[in-house]
């Protein structure tokens, strides 16, 4: 069983996903964009060296901007990050830091995975799928009845578009993608609450019921 926990991190209060298999007794982590005291206490009480990974759906400084002090502390798991957003981790431009004032600690990831890499996670798969437009090598990550869709879709809207990589038109594309998955999977966004597929489909107008030109 997959069991995930938030803990909103940083200034602009990014969501880090503590994620466990429960039957397989492993852990991984979903964008690891600042220093919380306690999400490293639950690391530690489940056992920090059943942390498998530390995945980032994209490459900016409030999704990445803890990792290389965690992957310090926790050497065995691997970062992973999408093939175009590699360079972002040593990229003080492309990751804002410079932007918004705040650090980071430049490392590479161990792990660069594109659209349909898998990777094993206990009993299960972490699926990936390349979601350019925020960014332009985004990705969100499924896993079990649920998916980590960083700053591409989130309730009820869209991330920004605007920053340096980003497409509306690849945002959109990659917002139908999404939009075509057929099992009504929990959805755990960058910023901001949870939500389904099937409440988005309904309510985010990002996907679906109006055309390209109408939103770009």
């Amino acid at each position: 069983m997959i069991k995930t926990e938030c803990y909103p991190v940083g200034s602009l209060m990014a969501n880090c996903y503590f994620v466990t298999d429960t039957e397989s007794d492993v852990s991984l982590l979903v964008d690891t964009g600042a220093p919380s005291i306690e999400l490293e206490n639950r690391i530690n009480a489940f056992g920090s060296d059943k942390l498998k990974y530390i995945l980032l759906t994209h490459g900016h400084f409030d999704h990445i901007g803890n990792t290389a002090a965690l992957k310090e502390k926790y050497p065995e798991a691997k970062i992973v990050i999408g093939e175009k957003d590699a360079p972002f981790t040593n990229n003080d431009k492309l990751n804002l830091s410079i932007l918004f004032g705040e650090p980071v600690r430049h490392f590479d990831a161990d792990i660069v995975v594109s659209d349909g890499s898998e990777l094993d996670f206990g009993k299960e798969k972490i699926k990936v799928i390349a979601t350019p437009g925020h960014t332009v090598g985004g990705v969100c990550y499924i896993i079990g009845g649920n998916i980590f869709t960083g700053d591409t879709i989130m309730s009820q809207t869209t991330g920004r578009m605007d920053f340096p990589t980003g497409s509306s038109r690849d945002m959109y594309r990659s917002v139908r993608k999404i939009a075509e998955i057929n099992e009504n999977l929990n959805m755990y966004c960058g910023h901001g609450e949870s939500s389904t597929l099937d409440f988005e489909k309904k309510h985010n107008i990002f996907m679906g019921n109006i055309s390209y030109d109408d939103l770009y």
